[in-house]
């Protein structure tokens, strides 16, 4: 629960109540690859990378490595 006192959890079995205001929510991740079809089909070279490659095992070092190799290739 999270309220105005911070995030209420259980750790073994104990009620405690950690003193945040904030809290960031991560619940999954879905590549968007509308574009690449299109794109593909109107023969501009598309190379995917970060979260619409691989958004199972999303990895900001991994896209960011990723987009530094491309940029570098152009």
């Amino acid at each position: 629960r999270i309220d105005d006192a911070g995030l209420h959890i259980t750790v073994d079995g104990q009620a405690r109540t950690l003193p945040v205001d904030t809290i960031v929510v991560c619940a999954g991740q879905e590549s968007r690859r509308e574009l690449l079809a299109p794109l593909e089909a109107a023969g501009i070279p598309v190379t995917l990378i970060g979260g619409a490659d691989v958004a199972a095992e999303l990895d900001a070092k991994r896209a960011i490595d990723q987009g530094t190799r491309v940029a570098a290739a152009l």
